[in-house]
């Protein structure tokens, strides 16, 4: 005769297998640059969608500003690096998200020119070529929205940026199931973080601006939550290779 314990500690195991099974089951994206600005966004949007978020960056910790927030627990926090990818690791994920890159200064040497073409063009790149390597279907690049005057390869952060959309191009022409989709955001804004913990308000300047010029301002939000739309985007007959610019995020 089964006793209240025996029952108990058979439902106790059965639910246990079933979570288990229904994580593994889940998708795994793993996003380069996680836990910067946009990445801790598309992170928490992955989560609230029931993704398994891998965070990858140089230095492995979760944001000081993360501590307490209960969502953060369910992210891997993890130390890697872009330009030189995990291949083992990405071939037991499902999506790659790379957001690596450095803002659009002036460089006045070579060496800080080849400082923003490593960092927003090589870097990206590596990982984009990796994720092919390692069997992923489904690549999101984070680009920008550049000026034509500054389309230059004189300018860094351009040549940088070119460099990855190349690389992001090749990828979707791999095969008819592999997808690469670039977003080329303009002046994001929203509230950004340092690494003290210490928050800066971007809205205060950029978010009335965005009602005059809404084609060139936008929410961090809107960025992460379209990257992450994407991302798990199942829809038949879609191109393998989209750029979506700023007023379609």
């Amino acid at each position: 005769m089964l006793t209240a314990e025996h029952i108990f500690s058979t439902a106790l195991a059965y639910s246990l297998l079933v979570k288990k099974n229904q994580q593994q089951d889940r998708i795994k994206i793993v996003v380069y640059g996680g836990n910067g600005f946009v990445g801790t966004r598309v992170a928490k949007a992955l989560y609230e969608r029931e993704v398994c978020a891998v965070c990858l960056s140089r230095t492995g910790h979760k944001p000081l500003h993360l501590k307490d927030r209960k969502w953060s627990e369910s992210v891997r926090w993890c130390k890697g690096d872009a330009s030189s990818p995990d291949t083992q690791l990405l071939e037991r994920l499902d999506g790659l998200v790379t957001l690596v890159g450095s803002p659009p200064v002036p460089t006045m040497s070579k060496e800080a020119y080849n400082e923003q073409v490593f960092t927003n063009g090589t870097a990206n790149a590596n990982a984009i070529r990796a994720a092919g390597e390692a069997g992923i279907k489904r690549v999101v690049l984070l680009g920008a929205q550049i000026p034509s005057p500054l389309r230059s390869k004189r300018f860094g952060y351009a040549a940088g940026k070119k460099l990855a959309m190349d690389a992001a191009e090749e990828f979707s022409k791999l095969s008819n199931e592999h997808r690469a989709i670039v977003i080329q955001p303009g002046v994001i804004y929203g509230r950004r973080y340092l690494k003290s913990g210490k928050a800066i308000s971007l809205d205060t300047l950029f978010k009335p601006m965005s009602w005059i010029m809404p084609w060139q301002f936008v929410s961090v939000e809107k960025v992460a939550d379209r990257i992450v739309s994407e991302l798990l985007c199942n829809e038949p007959n879609k191109d393998q290779f989209i750029v979506i610019k700023n007023n379609q995020i």
